[in-house]
């Protein structure tokens, strides 16, 4: 089986021992897994056999850019696409995946999804958090404590809303692979509100609770996730409050936090899959 391993230039730069760990779990079950960047490709939307122009379709494309068109527009080709177009356009759009999951009955913080140009107007509570629906990763996520910051906002205009709540500066991502629980682990900031990696905060392996995982659990049965993580924030009770899905999730932590090679648990799932 022949498969392409797309990512934009940047990110595969960030990202070379992963993708490393990915070719080697698939040459050893005796796949090619070659790396494409997505800003170099041409695509045939229409016209052709081949939705990449000239070069022949791969059997399976592991898609890592956070593009759920190109997924889509795969899976119109026949292409086995790991995550799927449903999966990657809920984890990339904060809105549809509060939507989603509140529909599930997710625990999570009141969400609004606003135009920047609306915001005067609602006269929320402050401090509030507003978040580029579209951001990865800790990108685009504001701490707004008074009015007159929302002037200076410099986030798209399209936003997400969210009162501020949750054990400030910790939470909790857990790795699914084939709709099954992995791992999870807690991230903690002693400095900032945001408990990201990139950011500085430090991370350890979590245990679920029975509760956790049945929660979680309702997550998986209802989406079809190949690989995602999907993060948490940690109520004062201790429970989990849904915060956001990650299509492309990071997984420094888990290497550094355990012995799961979770690119072989996942090439493992992606064989499978494709018998």
């Amino acid at each position: 089986m022949r498969g392409w391993l797309i990512y934009k230039e940047h990110d595969r730069i960030r990202n070379e021992a992963f993708i490393r760990l990915l070719q080697q779990a698939s040459a050893k079950r005796g796949m090619t897994l070659e790396v494409v960047i997505y800003e170099e490709m041409i695509y045939a939307v229409s016209g052709g056999a081949s939705l990449f122009g000239r070069r022949e379709n791969p059997d399976f494309l592991i898609i890592r850019t956070c593009t759920p068109w190109l997924n889509e527009a795969a899976e119109l080709h026949g292409i086995r696409v790991f995550n799927s177009s449903r999966v990657s356009r809920t984890a990339n759009d904060k809105r549809l995946s509060h939507a989603c999951l509140s529909a599930l009955g997710i625990p999570m913080l009141p969400s609004t999804a606003v135009h920047q140009r609306r915001l005067s107007s609602l006269s929320p509570s402050y401090p509030l958090i507003l978040k580029d629906p579209l951001g990865r990763g800790g990108t685009g996520v504001d701490w707004v404590a008074r009015p007159q910051q929302l002037g200076a906002m410099t986030a798209d205009d399209e936003l997400l809303m969210q009162p501020v709540g949750g054990q400030r500066g910790r939470d909790v991502r857990v790795y699914i692979v084939g709709g099954a629980i992995v791992a999870a682990v807690v991230r903690e900031s002693e400095t900032n509100f945001k408990a990201n990696i990139s950011g500085g905060a430090s991370a350890s392996l979590y245990r679920l609770s029975q509760e956790d995982t049945e929660l979680i659990e309702k997550v998986t049965r209802a989406l079809p996730i190949d690989f995602a993580g999907i993060d948490f924030l940690i109520a004062d009770d201790g429970s989990l409050l849904f915060n956001e899905m990650e299509d492309a999730v990071g997984c420094r932590s888990l290497y550094d936090q355990s012995d799961i090679d979770i690119a072989d648990v996942f090439i493992e799932h992606v064989a499978a899959q494709l018998k």
